[in-house]
């Protein structure tokens, strides 16, 4: 009997860690995000001074929001994981990566579009 309380602790403990190197996961995007938003906002300043409006700001605005965001929601994510753990039952959200990257995605896009269609 010992054996299985002892191996449904050491269960636990490895959903605890991964839980957490997740987290890690999450925070690494958050800030990469946060710092492709500065590096999109000053590469739009080279690209052209010419071009009314701020595009480049507006779309590197985005991204620094969207890794705040990330920053946010990976952190719920954890929390919320965690009482799962805890409580031995766990329920998948895909809700929260698709925020993420469709939004990476599409702000990256944008700029993508913006250096390409304006550098000329």
């Amino acid at each position: 009997m010992d054996d299985d309380r002892t191996n449904e602790r050491s269960t636990e403990v490895r959903e605890h860690l991964a839980n957490e190197r997740t987290l890690l996961s999450w925070v690494r995007t958050g800030v990469g995000l946060i710092s492709l938003g500065i590096v999109v906002e000053r590469a739009g300043a080279l690209v052209s001074r010419a071009i009314p409006g701020d595009i480049s700001a507006l779309l590197g605005l985005g991204l620094a929001l969207l890794g705040s965001m990330t920053l946010i929601l990976g952190t719920h994510q954890f929390l919320r994981n965690r009482r799962q753990i805890i409580r031995g039952e766990f329920f998948p959200s895909v809700g929260v990566y698709l925020v993420v990257v469709v939004g990476g995605l599409a702000l990256g896009g944008c700029f993508a579009a913006y250096v390409i269609l304006f550098s000329g």
